[in-house]
């Protein structure tokens, strides 16, 4: 596993900012057309306008979901909503760059399948995030979605932290990603942390190996 970055909180956004700037840039450096995977959360929302401001060729950058909850895009708990008014909007995307997760959709493992068909066939770019319990994405632990290694996509449902009903990218495609960064930040999350970088299999969140780690130190202990 890669060293955790440590960051002063006044820091933080922006360093998470120039470290996704930075993985976009390497990207965009050998091919035509990169891709974002983007996490909901108050601890990237920052991080996000921060990465508003950057010169990036973004007419070149397709932006995707690690998860959804199966809420309408103009719903306060929708990702997508986050992600618009932080980033998409500043930038002034146009839709056809912007992949969103359909949770306002009544049949969920229909929204699932249909988006894992949207997915290329490697992500370049993700952000993550941990939370209290270990889940990232919402791959949550003990649930049946942690063994999945065929389907890319799918709707999951949790009783830990509402709303119940989740869609999320599945390991394979997450350990798959070219570039993955976990930001985390508060004491909230030092005790799933210190697991998570002990190497505990059993929380989700360690089972993406691939993941450069970015804490504050009220996270890091």
């Amino acid at each position: 596993m890669t060293k955790p970055l440590i960051v002063p909180p006044e820091k933080l956004t922006l360093e998470a900012s120039d470290w996704l700037a930075r993985e976009l840039q390497k990207a965009l450096a050998t091919k035509q057309r990169v891709s974002l995977a983007l996490s909901g959360g108050n601890t990237p929302r920052p991080a996000y306008r921060a990465l508003a401001e950057h010169t990036l060729p973004w007419e070149r950058v397709d932006v995707y979901f690690v998860d959804e909850r199966f809420v309408p895009p103009d719903h306060a708990d929708s990702n997508y909503k986050l992600v618009k008014e932080s980033l998409l909007t500043p930038l002034k995307l146009s839709d056809a760059q912007v992949f969103r997760m359909q949770g306002e959709r009544e049949d969920r493992d229909d929204a699932a399948a249909d988006y894992a068909k949207t997915l290329p066939e490697r992500l370049d770019v993700v952000l993550i995030g941990v939370g209290e319990d270990g889940h990232t994405a919402s791959l949550f632990p003990g649930h049946p979605a942690l063994s999945e290694r065929t389907a890319r996509v799918l709707a999951v449902k949790q009783t830990s932290k509402p709303p119940p009903w989740r869609m999320t990218l599945t390991f394979p495609v997450l350990q798959g990603a070219g570039a993955v960064l976990g930001l985390v930040a508060g004491e909230g999350k030092r005790d799933a942390m210190r697991r998570v970088l002990q190497g505990d299999m059993q929380l989700p969140a360690s089972h993406v190996t691939n993941t450069q780690w970015m804490l504050d130190p009220a996270a890091y202990g």
